[in-house]
């Protein structure tokens, strides 16, 4: 009897989720010869952390592992922020910094994850239109984000390529904001010259 009653405590702390439901987050120094810091996380149940947190740590190995070059002199650094965490959606954006000996300049990437809190599984593109009725009537084609990029780009004097006329497909990183406005994210060189820098489109508005 006293076996099952320990089983079945074990059982619960894997499974029910922390009291309180609040996401816990730690700033974690990734073990190696850059300067990483990354996000690890408690947020639910140990299946949903581990989840969220393999993940995490795949994206900072695969950073790590295209800047850890024996034969070139790269300076590399990471850093995080969490933008949102409600309405059971965590995004979390991840910036690489590098840069390489005798370049002209620095490169900058931002690379944005979002999770589902409830079942720690990544949120695409596609699943958009499941989270909530704004998302499902929005215009988030190419052309309506083209022309959200445009006006954007007009208001903030950002010179987008003269040959740019729509995009192809939607930008692969995004995030949401603390207001839940959803975000899409233009890499350096995506759309515009280089001294336009990163893009940070607020699509929501």
């Amino acid at each position: 009897m006293k076996k099952i009653f320990c089983m079945l405590m074990i059982l619960a702390l894997i499974i029910l989720p922390s009291i309180g439901g609040a996401t816990q987050i730690k700033s974690t120094d990734y073990k190696g010869d850059f300067n990483f810091v990354y996000p690890t996380i408690h947020v639910s149940t140990v299946f949903v952390d581990t989840a969220i947190n393999e993940k995490i740590r795949e994206e900072v190995k695969n950073f790590f592992d295209a800047v850890k070059q024996p034969d070139t002199s790269i300076s590399a650094t990471m850093s995080y922020e969490i933008p949102c965490d409600k309405n059971n959606i965590l995004s979390i954006i991840l910036t690489e910094y590098t840069y390489s000996e005798g370049a002209a300049h620095p490169l900058t990437f931002k690379r944005a994850l979002n999770f589902d809190t409830r079942t720690g599984k990544l949120i695409g593109i596609d699943n958009l239109k499941k989270i909530s009725r704004e998302y499902a009537k929005a215009d988030y084609t190419t052309k309506g984000i083209t022309r959200k990029l445009k006006a954007y780009a007009e208001r903030e004097g950002i010179y987008l390529y003269s040959d740019f006329k729509e995009l192809e497909k939607l930008p692969e990183n995004f995030y949401f904001d603390e207001n839940f406005h959803l975000h899409f994210i233009f890499q350096q060189y995506d759309v515009a010259p280089y001294a336009a820098g990163i893009i940070d489109l607020d699509a929501t508005i």
